[in-house]
């Protein structure tokens, strides 16, 4: 090997001795002379000796790891010398080996001595940079990412190194794609695996200022890259019908800093990242010379929308006004940026973002008109977002314009601005309900002819038309929508058999929406469309691919390329990751539990097949691969077992959810199907190794609980064992009775102890107290974030377990309470605090008077402060809960009452955006009317003379009507109309100027009070009438309605 003239003869020279190597030491156990010979070569003076040291002791890495880890300490002395050479060759041979040795070590403790390497191995990745060697480069950053994956926290104190590193090879110009992909995807595994790491380096503010100028440094359009299409320099669309079009550098480029600022607002915690990017973000925005510094705001003020979604719905008054401004900006691709980021708003500020829609739906229309197609497009984004989640009465005034204008839209030549259309649509038509109907004809004629388009090109455009055409059905409701069915469901039918994954996954929706209204209807066609979905969900996720194959990316998760369990000679398991399988499969899903739950006794036959197909161990969808996929199957499961219990009678048509306070009585198959069911539920919450699933089983289980009610806890427990084989669970065997079990895993998961709750707070939190810059901080770990996606589901949870089992519930609840209790810190994200709140006054409202009273010492002083925090939903959760608190105790916690009154004058005054009669909850409010109800609840139970009505009653008269929780509605009118019989003097006196006419806009056509208020209402306006005293001041009231339908309808409803 040494004498051999020819280098690549004497690599494959240095091979064989590695192989060698191994099967000595296998042997012999030692070899004493190799690392003398390695020690001779890393000093011998030939370079070529040297290289080929290093070429060796790479082959000697992978095939003798276990045998060098004593001599690491002498290895890792040998790579800074390799790297430190001053021949090219030998240092890059030397990062080679290093790269090598640390892959094989892995997780090992020794791997730590590497450290000193790392420093080195970047030196040696800047020269090759210089000779234009990016591939050597490559090849090393992806040893650096594996190192961002230790535990052992290698990489801590050179994170600095890293990230400056990645950062010149991203923003430099001078490097092709790939190597800047590599140095991107460095970055964000070091982001999500040592974010706090990154933040206490003071790393988040320089690492924005760059990727911020490299957004603002591109010509191209921003928001074009987020989309995913791009726009030419007039903001127009390329050429759709040529999908392999020119290359756009610059589109990467922007599309690279914004996944990585994406990845920073996600994992870093907002309280280190939220402050600096808002700062840079309103330079940007607010630069008045600088059109493409307001590209670049507005661009990443919508990146971060997800991940700051907390933080920006708390300054929404302060942000909203600039970036509406930039939506009308002299420059397209500022436009399209704003437009975006107002999308990402509407997006992940509900509700709160609904509150100033009559500021931004002008705006919106307005940009709709814009004659660049990516505009037109963005403006449909942000109204299938916004509008979706609108009340009716908002929408209304604006439908015919809109309507107008996206009908326009629909006719454009451009593909994905038709898509985008049909998405708004769709959004409109749900939020709007029947007012819909007027347009319905129209909009399903259009869509009629784009539901059978055969053209592979617009197949998209179909899938969208027919998934609209579901959305429609849901608005309509069955009498409006049923002479479209039989068309939809033809075009559904044809297109499942089309081979495309998207189009199947449109269709599959259509079927769950219309599911949702069709209702029997379905049960034609269940014997054919049940066996294909269930066929669509058996569809196996893993595929062997055999050398050779040509129809397999390449770039398929790398984590597939090379499966340790495979056999080389049978080919290699690769799971299919493709997006559009994997929501073709839950869409699957989706639709089967929508033809469960509304066909009910009707898909019994199916029952057994699905179970099969669900829980099957190892091969059924519960154990798939996916944590979507398995979260869906989860969610289904209760309407497999609602449809069991409509088949067997348990449940009837008259009596669809179980009386609170009875037991239902099970039938064996019930409760067969039952145990299955909650065993699959608690399977979930207990193993599963990924939120979403957990989330799903605790929805499920209070979907079980609507359902059975107190016979669910009944159920027989089945032993427990891993939904996706992460853990060995203790309790595997466990058998018995499922109230204890479900208590104790609820108490676990508002622990966050779970397996999913535990690897992201280790995620979170890991390397923090070992080596490297800042170290782990109690306070900070408790002030984090909580996996709001299980969390909230969790306390849904006990709020429905409170509801079933009223005071039996007391003694676990004071269990959960010291778990729950954590949430309601000031120093918690306002989320955080609604959820926690809010759980305190569901399950309190259910537990009785005693109960109450256990907790009001500790909960009093967090409503008070509650009530004057900057966010609605804290405010409104607190007022919510003083109402439990005084409805459920009466007049015991009375010496409170004055304090309470205090505590929720402020909030009784309604905001001068609220004022509007008929804005309904789309203003906001819920806070106000919720504070309405407590007082109004003081007032009712309050011993004589103690709420002082005379100031109490104008200040609670001028905040009327309800706006934003007309569930409160009979609360409040309550307390009024029962002053009023019990002539009470303050009352009285108001009746004429103030009081009547807050009882008569109840029926104004505007108002959004329910029938059980309006039929209190009238009650007091009947005794009114009776009452020579105050027809004068009825009859003058009744005179100052214009809307003459209005008043005769209230003077029917007196007389009748």
């Amino acid at each position: 090997m040494i004498r051999e003239p020819i280098k690549s003869v004497a690599v494959a020279i240095a091979g064989a001795v590695a192989v060698l190597t191994k099967t000595i030491f296998a042997k012999n156990g030692q070899w004493p002379e190799i690392f003398t010979i390695l020690m001779q070569l890393s000093h011998d003076p030939n370079e070529n000796m040297r290289s080929l040291n290093y070429e060796l002791l790479g082959q000697l890495a992978e095939q003798v790891t276990k045998q060098l880890k004593p001599h690491a300490e002498t290895l890792a002395t040998m790579f800074v010398m390799g790297c430190q050479d001053a021949v090219p060759a030998v240092a890059k041979a030397a990062l080679a080996a290093t790269s090598s040795f640390i892959v094989e070590l892995g997780n090992e403790q020794e791997v730590m001595v590497m450290e000193k390497v790392l420093g080195p191995m970047v030196t040696v990745m800047r020269n090759c940079l210089q000779s234009g060697e990016e591939e050597t480069v490559v090849e090393a950053l992806d040893v650096i990412q594996e190192c961002c994956f230790l535990d052992q926290p290698l990489v801590n104190n050179h994170i600095q190194t890293f990230v400056e590193f990645t950062l010149e090879i991203i923003r430099s110009k001078s490097y092709e794609s790939p190597l800047q992909q590599s140095a991107g995807q460095t970055l964000m595994n070091i982001i999500e695996n040592r974010p706090k790491l990154l933040a206490a380096s003071n790393l988040v503010h320089p690492t924005l200022v760059v990727l911020m100028e490299m957004i603002a440094k591109e010509d191209s359009s921003a928001a074009g890259s987020l989309f995913s299409f791009s726009s030419n320099k007039d903001g127009v669309l390329d050429d759709e019908e040529e999908d392999d079009g020119d290359y756009s550098p610059e589109l990467d480029v922007q599309r690279l800093a914004q996944t990585i600022i994406d990845t920073m607002a996600m994992a870093i915690p907002s309280k280190h990242f939220a402050e600096p990017a808002l700062s840079l973000i309103g330079q940007g925005m607010s630069s008045s010379a600088d059109p493409q510094m307001r590209k670049a705001g507005s661009a990443v003020l919508g990146v971060i929308a997800e991940g700051c979604a907390d933080k920006l719905r708390e300054l929404l008054p302060s942000i909203l006004p600039r970036l509406l401004q930039l939506m009308q900006d002299p420059e397209y691709y500022v436009r399209e940026c704003a437009c975006f980021a107002l999308g990402q708003f509407s997006e992940y500020c509900q509700p709160d973002i609904l509150h100033f829609n009559q500021s931004i739906l002008p705006v919106i229309f307005q940009t709709l008109d814009d004659p660049r197609p990516t505009l037109q497009g963005t403006s449909c984004y942000v109204l299938e977002y916004f509008c979706e989640n609108l009340q009716p009465s908002t929408l209304r005034p604006y439908l015919p314009l809109l309507m107008g204008k996206l009908a326009t839209l629909l006719q454009s030549t451009q593909r994905s601005t038709k898509e985008m259309a049909l998405t708004a649509i769709a959004a409109t038509a749900v939020a709007s309900e029947k007012d819909f109907l007027p347009y319905s004809e129209v909009i399903c004629q259009i869509l009629g002819e784009l539901i059978f388009n055969t053209e592979p090109d617009l197949f998209a455009i179909r899938g969208r038309a027919l998934e609209c055409l579901g959305h429609v059905a849901v608005a309509l409701g069955r009498e409006h929508f049923s002479r479209y069915f039989e068309a939809g469901m033809r075009s559904a039918m044809q297109a499942v058999q089309l081979g495309d994954e998207s189009l199947k996954e449109h269709s599959y929706v259509f079927i769950a929406n219309c599911a949702k209204v069709m209702g029997k209807a379905y049960v034609p066609f269940l014997p054919e469309l049940v066996p294909f979905l269930l066929g669509v969900v058996e569809e196996s996720e893993v595929t062997i691919h055999q050398e050779g194959d040509e129809d397999v990316e390449e770039d398929d998760d790398e984590e597939d390329d090379e499966d340790e369990d495979g056999d080389e000679e049978e080919g290699d398991y690769r799971l299919n990751v493709q997006e559009g399988f994997i929501n073709s499969k839950k869409a699957a899903l989706t639709a089967i539990g929508a033809l469960a739950e509304n066909t009910l006794e009707a898909f019994a036959p199916y029952l057994q097949k699905t179970l099969q197909v669900l829980m099957t161990p190892e091969t059924g969808v519960l154990f798939s691969l996916h944590d979507v996929i398995r979260a869906e199957a989860l969610s289904i499961l209760q309407f497999l077992l609602l449809s069991a219990c409509r088949a067997e009678g348990v449940l009837t048509e008259a009596a669809s959810e179980a009386v609170s306070g009875s037991v239902l009585s099970l039938t064996a198959g019930v409760v067969e199907v039952g145990a299955a069911v909650m065993q699959a539920y608690l399977t979930a919450m207990n193993t599963d190794r990924d939120l979403v699933p957990i989330s799903y089983a605790c929805e499920g289980v209070s979907g079980v609980l609507r359902s059975l009610g107190l016979a669910a806890l009944g159920l027989p427990l089945r032993p427990i064992t891993d939904s996706n084989k992460a853990t060995n669970n203790a309790a595997a065997e466990e058998t018995g009775p499922l109230l204890n079990k479900l208590m104790e895993t609820v108490h676990n998961l508002l622990q966050e102890k779970s397996p999913a709750q535990k690897l992201a707070k280790k995620m979170e939190l890991q390397h923090l107290a070992v080596g490297g810059t800042g170290g782990g901080d109690a306070d900070d770990e408790e002030e984090e974030d909580h996996d709001n996606v299980v969390i909230d589901s969790v306390t849904d949870l006990v709020g429905e377990l409170a509801k079933v089992m009223k005071a039996e519930f007391v003694p676990y609840f004071r269990v959960f309470h010291k778990a729950l209790l954590k949430f309601t810190k000031p120093s918690r994200p306002h989320s955080d605090r609604a959820m926690a709140i809010g759980c305190y006054a569901e399950v309190l409202a259910e537990l009785g008077g005693a109960a109450v009273m256990e907790y009001a010492e500790v909960l009093l002083p967090v409503v008070r402060v509650g009530c004057t925090d900057t966010m609605e939903s804290v405010r409104r959760n607190s007022a919510f809960c003083l109402g439990v608190f005084v409805e459920s105790t009466g007049p015991a916690l009375s010496g409170y009452f004055l304090q309470m009154l205090t505590w929720l004058h402020p909030l009784c005054v309604r905001p001068a955006g609220q004022q509007v009669v008929g804005g309904g909850a789309d203003v906001g409010g819920a806070d106000v009317d919720n504070a309405l109800s407590a007082v109004a609840k003081m007032i009712r139970v309050a011993p004589a003379g103690l709420i002082p009505l005379d100031q109490v009653l104008p200040v609670l008269l001028e905040a009327l009507p309800l706006r934003g929780d007309t569930s409160e509605g009979p609360s409040v009118y309550g307390c009024l109309v029962g002053l009023l019989e019990a002539n009470d003097p303050a009352t009285v006196q108001l009746l004429p100027s103030r009081l009547l006419p807050v009882f008569l806009q109840v029926f104004s056509k505007d108002s959004t009070a329910m029938d059980e208020t309006k039929a209190i209402v009238v009650r007091a306006l009947k005794g009114i009438a009776a009452s020579s005293a105050y027809q004068n001041a009825l009859m003058a009231n009744l005179a100052n309605i214009a809307d003459v339908e209005v008043r005769q309808m209230i003077e029917m409803a007196i007389h009748s």
